[in-house]
């Protein structure tokens, strides 16, 4: 079986104050140099006064070839209403292969506690950013309740059907299409969702934030034209 959770190479602690809102971030980064795959862990809770957007554990695990998986458990309490809810996903899936997998072992996992896979992942698979850039995967609410176990419920879970799908052929998928879309557009988004529910936060907090979590850690070794002359003529004005 693949190893998700390789070394440890990475620690992104940061905490910001904009006017009345404070949010703190927890960031670890885990690389399996072996098998090449990436696992980003997220602790992040964005509180004004006694409102607060709680992610407990959230997850962004790559590995050239395959599908991102994406996760992301969150406990919100905002005037006018508390719920809790869980989602994962592979963003930018292209090989029919890789869906059956993650399907198929999510809905005879879920099965087993009581819930209909099928019936979880169309708040996914019909809305319209799966069909720009294919996507499967599940949404779980649970509304007027706070519940701090919602990511342990499900984790062992998608991680499973996770490891199945990497234990498949290969099929590239374009990774940077959804990294493109949620540092730019994702970022508008929770922007104003933020703003919408009583919240200070920065537009440019947001896509920090979110490039922190999903962009790329390295650049290509293989440098432009422009590249090599810009570095040479920092190197010579210092």
């Amino acid at each position: 079986m693949i190893k998700l959770k390789g070394k440890k190479v990475g620690n992104y602690n940061f905490t910001y104050t904009y006017k009345e809102t404070k949010a703190t971030h927890k960031i670890k980064e885990y690389y399996n140099e072996k098998d090449g795959v990436r696992m980003v862990i997220l602790e992040k809770e964005t509180r004004k006064g006694e409102n607060f957007v709680k992610l407990p554990n959230s997850l962004w695990i790559t590995r050239d070839g395959y599908p991102p998986l994406a996760t992301d458990g969150a406990m919100k309490r905002v005037p006018g209403r508390t719920v809790s809810l869980f989602f994962a996903g592979l963003p930018t899936v292209q090989s029919q292969e890789h869906i059956r997998i993650f399907d198929d072992v999510l809905r005879n996992e879920l099965k087993g506690i009581g819930l209909d896979y099928d019936q979880m992942s169309k708040a996914i698979k019909e809305r319209d950013v799966a069909k720009e850039i294919q996507m499967t995967g599940f949404l779980y609410l649970k509304k007027e309740e706070i519940d701090e176990n919602i990511c342990d419920r499900f984790m062992p879970m998608v991680l499973k059907a996770y490891g199945k799908v990497l234990e498949s052929d290969p099929m590239p998928c374009p990774v940077d299409l959804w990294r493109e879309r949620i540092i730019g557009k994702q970022a508008i988004i929770e922007y104003h969702l933020f703003k919408d529910e009583g919240f200070d936060v920065p537009l440019s907090a947001q896509r920090a934030f979110f490039t922190m979590m999903i962009d790329e850690r390295e650049a290509s070794d293989e440098k432009t034209q422009e590249e090599k002359e810009s570095s040479k003529k920092i190197q010579e004005l210092i």
